[in-house]
This record gives structure tokens, C-alpha cells and sequence, in this order.
């Protein structure tokens, strides 16, 4: 019993520190069903940068979108059954030198992976510095990555995915907003939130 105990006890903590290792970012996603804008919000998306490979991760997780409302999830209903996964190369010696002044935009290209299909991609990331007293810090241990956010915005048509064969026939731009996106380092673990 005692065994069990500390063992489930093991478990309970190790899984407090993984789910303190990465944070998710606030994400918006918008797009046009039936005459009808449709959008949604939240924290589903990881930005992962690997230093040792230089590469650079957004995941997109849009089962974390749905509301539980058939009527208002149902145009997610094409989007949910994969991850959005861009993995781009960007050298630690471009990131941005941290200052209190304005903020600075790297455009990272790289290829997309979604719904199965995988397409040469760009993004523009701004990046800023947070102050370490704002309320949107956090302490991972990481000083450059604690003291650096990004915001990230991104569209593509449903038919660069093949998402226009689904059953909702999605047809207008998808857009994606990322705003104060946290960096996550790359650990040994973390590779379920950048496979496809």
C-alpha cells in the first residue's frame, strides 16, 4: 500500500512539473462558414525553438477551440482531426537583442504541415521584450526566452490543406492570430507537441 501510495504520489508531481514545462499561447482563429463569421479563442498553440537544431516550431491544436456546442463548433469539425505544424530554421544569432525601445520582425521560412499535406511556408515573427514585474512573465528558468514574447499572424486558404473536401466545404481565408506568444526551449519530452 505504501508503495502505490508514494508511487501515485511520483506520478502526481512529475506530472505538475511537465505541465509547468510549456506554456501555450493565446490564439484567435477566424474564417468565413455560410455567410457567417466564425471565430474562436484560445491558449492551443506552442511555439517551440530548439537551439541545438537552429529550428523553430509553431503547433496548433484545434480540438482545444471547441466550445462543446455542436451549432458553433461545426465549421471546426474540419479542423480538429490534425495538428497545424510549421517548422521553420532560425538561428539563435538572429533572435533579437533585448531593449526597453520598439520591437523587431524576423521572417522564419519553412514548411507547413496540415491535414496531412505539407506546403513551403513563411512567417513574420515580431518579437518584444515584457518587463520581469508585468503579469505576463513567467519563470521557466529560460532568462531570454522569460523576457521575450511574439506576436505571430498567419492566414492560408482551405484548399492549400485540401480542408475545401471536407465536409463543411470551408472555402474563405482562415486567419490566425497569435498575440504574446511565450517561446517554449526545446527538453527531451517534448516532442508530442511538435509531431504532426
Amino acid at each position: 500500500m505504501k508503495l502505490f501510495k508514494h508511487i501515485f504520489i511520483f506520478f502526481c508531481i512529475t506530472g505538475t512539473v511537465r505541465s509547468q514545462e510549456v506554456f501555450p499561447s493565446n490564439t484567435f482563429i477566424q474564417t468565413c462558414y455560410n455567410n457567417e463569421m466564425c471565430f474562436a479563442n484560445q491558449n492551443s498553440s506552442y511555439l517551440i525553438y530548439n537551439e541545438a537544431s537552429s529550428e523553430f516550431y509553431l503547433t496548433i491544436d484545434f480540438v482545444k477551440f471547441r466550445t462543446g456546442v455542436d451549432t458553433i463548433d461545426a465549421w471546426l469539425n474540419d479542423l480538429d482531426d490534425t495538428k497545424f505544424v510549421f517548422k521553420g530554421s532560425l538561428g539563435s544569432d538572429k533572435l533579437p537583442a533585448l531593449s526597453n525601445h520598439g520591437a523587431k520582425t524576423i521572417h522564419v521560412s519553412g514548411i507547413a504541415n496540415f491535414n496531412n499535406i505539407a506546403n513551403p511556408y513563411a512567417l513574420d515573427i515580431v518579437f518584444f521584450k515584457i518587463s520581469q514585474d508585468g503579469m505576463l512573465f513567467r519563470n521557466s528558468g529560460n532568462d531570454y526566452y522569460d523576457k521575450v514574447r511574439v506576436n505571430i499572424q498567419l492566414s492560408f486558404k482551405p484548399k492549400e490543406f485540401k480542408l475545401d473536401r471536407k465536409p463543411h466545404h470551408l472555402k474563405k481565408v482562415i486567419s490566425i492570430n497569435i498575440g504574446s506568444g511565450h517561446i517554449n526551449l526545446f527538453k527531451p519530452g517534448l516532442e508530442e507537441y511538435i509531431e504532426q
